[in-house]
This record gives structure tokens, C-alpha cells and sequence, in this order.
């Protein structure tokens, strides 16, 4: 620091009008009094000498002194910022953490070695590194190790009331998904025991074993889906198979169910699956079932010909409008199970009456919330809209057949 003074100094003198003055030493002031000069003690301010040559240099009012100034500036800053302490390099050797040690990144991977106790996202230490939870499991760690469909499987014990429909509903499936994956043990699906256990699959479509010569794309073919589609419902994280694995074909069919002994009504009972097309003529689906929408429109000429998709009973057959659906037929098909017919130009039924499947009950209309002809058509698992909303409506495409 003192030689950084004295340069200074050393500048602002030579660039003083009065540069050639001798200059006291640092620490002492000469005073003049009555012709000679008189030495006073010694200033206790370091900076003394300095301050004078700085006045003095402000008095020359020269331009030209600003070079050096700013000059003498520059050296000052540099050596004040030498003079600070450096940090430490980071270094990127692994951290100490209780005998463990957390390798450093490099390439974008994480650590190969175990944390150390104190590392985490809220340790107190800051050069901790921390790279997530990696005890979480995941299928596409292992990547030779397949998922079995019957892990995604869930067990359901048959209560007092049951049907198939009821159970189905309740899981939001359609009935025939109930019946492929437990045919082994359900020869009838209309003969339920109270406590029977029932495999449910977490969607609609078909269990299946993986045959020896069988391939993804194999699976694929013969159930008309994708291989995507295994791979997804199934979560593989690889695109081979291996005998023996079960297999959810997401969507697939086993076909039709078989009919069941029991008869209910003055006719006999129609399995899910077996109903009968409720519109005759040229038509065609042109809303299916999803979220918004429980129920299915079938298009067709207004006054085409509407049919009872299954056998029961009429209980209610007129106009309603609380529900928007004008002419509307509702039919109990059995315990809990109803078919209700919705915009129907006119009705041929009466509430009380038995009626059968294929019979023909009403026309095709725009009656009620209707933008063109078409038979709304919803399958409800309880009294329909005995909730105040329509929850308990049910896809009818697992009853009918053909859709």
C-alpha cells in the first residue's frame, strides 16, 4: 500500500505547476512563521502528503492531467482487487458423505454410487448434489423382465343382487369383459352365486396366454388392434413376448357369450350382449357412448320403425320433458336393469305392459332436445334419473348386438 502511495504522489507532483518544490516526508507539515520555518509534530493522518500534492494538481487546472488520473485510478482498483481473497475451485471429485461418496455428473448421467446420509434437497450444506428419488421402481429398469396382465387384475366378491350388468357397471365395464375373463368359472352368466370371486380387468377387452410361436405383431393381427395398444395397456418395456405371459388385448372380443338358462318376464331373457338393433331400415350410430354423453343416437328416417332391444316391462311410456327427451319409452329388462327410448315421433306401448324383444314399440322422431331423427338409446343400471343425473347410465354397446 505505501508503494502504491508514493506513486501516486510521485504523479501528481510531476504534473503540478509547482512539481520541482521539494516535498516533506509523509507524516510531517512545515509551517512558515515571522521569515523561517517552523516543523510541526508529526500529522497522524498517513494520507497528509497525498492530499496536498492533490491540491495542488487541482489548482493547475490542466486538461492534460486527466490521463494520469484515470491511469492512477486503474492501478489502484487492480491492486485493491488482487489484495481480496480468491475462492476456492470447484472441484469435481466426488463429495464425502459418511464413509459414501456421490460420483459427479458427467454426460448427463447420474450417480452410480449410493448417497452420502446428508445429501438431499434440504441439506444444510449447499455443494450437496442432489439427483432424486432413484428407489422409485420402474418397469423399463429391467428391461428383459415383462409385465403379466394378471398383476393389473382385482378380485370382486358377488353380493346379495348381483347380476353381471350390475357388476359391470360397477366398474364401468361391459359385461361381456366380465364374463371372457372368468368364463372358466361363470358357465352361466345369468347364475351367480353370493360370494363367488370374479377376476376385473382394469378395461374392456380380452385376457389372453401368450402361445409359443405367438409375436406382438401376431397379437396384433388376430385381435385387429395395434401392437401400441398391447404395449400401452400392458405397460411392456420391451416389444418381445414370452410363452406362457398373460396379455390384456385392450378392446378384443372372445365373441358371443353364451345364452343363459334362466327366463324372466313372459319371455325369455336376453343375455348382455344378445340384444336385439332397436331401429329398422336404412340407419347408423352417429354419437357413441363417452363421458358426456351416456347413451347412444341411432339416425334414421323420421317414423322409421323402433323395436324393444330386449324383453320386460313397460314403465312409463309418454312425454317427458324434465329430461329433454320428449316421447320417451322406459322398459325394466330385470332387477335394476332398464332400456329407456328417447325423441320418439309416437309410442304403441302402455305402462304395465309386457312386451318382448324385437317388438315394435314406437317410431323415429325429433321429439324433446332433438337437432334431427334419431332414437336416443341409454341402458341404466337403477331407476333412470333416480340420482338427478345420469351416472348410472351405462354404454349400451356392451348389450346390443352389433354395435
Amino acid at each position: 500500500m505505501n508503494l502504491i502511495m508514493a506513486e501516486v504522489r510521485r504523479l501528481l507532483e510531476r504534473y503540478s505547476p509547482d512539481h520541482a518544490e521539494a516535498i516533506e516526508p509523509a507524516g510531517k507539515v512545515t509551517l512558515k512563521s515571522a521569515g523561517r520555518r517552523v516543523q510541526a509534530a508529526p500529522s497522524t493522518d498517513p494520507f497528509q502528503a497525498l492530499k496536498a500534492s492533490f491540491r495542488r494538481f487541482v489548482g493547475a487546472d490542466r486538461l492534460e492531467g486527466l490521463f494520469p488520473v484515470a491511469l492512477i485510478g486503474i492501478v489502484v482498483l487492480a491492486v485493491l482487487a488482487s489484495t481480496l481473497p480468491v475462492a476456492p475451485a470447484a472441484s469435481a471429485a466426488g463429495r464425502q458423505g459418511g464413509g459414501k461418496t456421490t460420483a459427479a455428473v458427467q454426460g448427463g448421467l447420474g450417480p452410480s454410487q449410493a448417497f452420502g446420509p446428508n445429501d438431499g434437497p434440504l441439506a444444510s450444506d449447499a455443494s450437496d448434489i442432489y439427483y432424486g428419488d432413484g428407489s422409485i421402481p420402474n418397469t423399463l429398469q429391467n428391461p428383459g423382465q415383462g409385465t403379466d396382465a394378471k398383476s393389473l387384475l382385482r378380485t370382486y366378491s358377488v353380493r346379495s343382487g348381483d347380476t353381471l350388468n350390475i357388476i359391470a357397471g360397477r366398474f364401468g365395464l361391459a359385461p361381456s369383459t366380465i364374463y371372457w375373463a372368468n368364463k372358466t368359472t361363470m358357465p352361466d352368466p345369468a347364475a351367480l352365486r353370493v360370494g363367488q370371486q370374479l377376476v376385473i380387468p382394469p378395461m374392456d377387452g380380452l385376457i389372453i396366454n401368450v402361445g409359443a410361436k405367438d409375436t406382438l405383431d401376431s397379437l396384433a393381427a388376430k385381435y385387429k388392434i395395434t401392437t401400441q395398444d398391447i404395449i400401452d395397456a400392458n405397460n411392456l418395456p420391451e416389444t418381445t413376448v414370452t410363452a406362457g405371459q398373460s396379455l390384456i388385448m385392450p378392446g378384443a372380443s372372445g365373441g358371443a357369450m353364451p345364452k343363459p338358462k334362466a327366463v324372466s318376464g313372459s319371455g325369455a331373457y336376453v343375455a348382455p350382449g344378445y340384444w336385439k338393433w332397436p331401429v329398422g331400415g336404412d340407419n347408423y350410430v352417429s354419437q357413441y357412448f363417452w363421458s358426456g354423453h351416456h347413451a347412444i343416437d341411432i339416425a334414421a328416417p323420421y317414423g322409421t320403425q323402433v323395436f324393444a332391444a330386449a324383453s320386460g316391462t313397460v314403465v312409463f311410456a309418454g312425454w317427458r320433458s324434465y329430461e329433454q327427451g320428449g316421447n320417451v319409452i322406459w322398459v325394466m329388462n330385470g332387477a335394476r336393469l332398464y332400456s329407456t327410448y328417447n325423441h320418439l315421433s309416437a309410442w304403441h306401448v302402455k305402462s304395465g305392459q309386457k312386451i318382448s324383444a324385437g317388438q315394435w314399440i314406437g317410431n323415429i322422431g325429433t321429439s324433446g332436445m332433438a337437432t334431427g331423427p334419431h332414437l336416443h338409446f341409454e341402458v341404466w343400471l337403477g331407476w333412470p334419473w333416480a340420482l338427478g343425473t345420469n351416472s348410472d347410465a351405462v354404454n349400451p354397446c356392451g348389450y346390443l348386438a352389433g354395435c
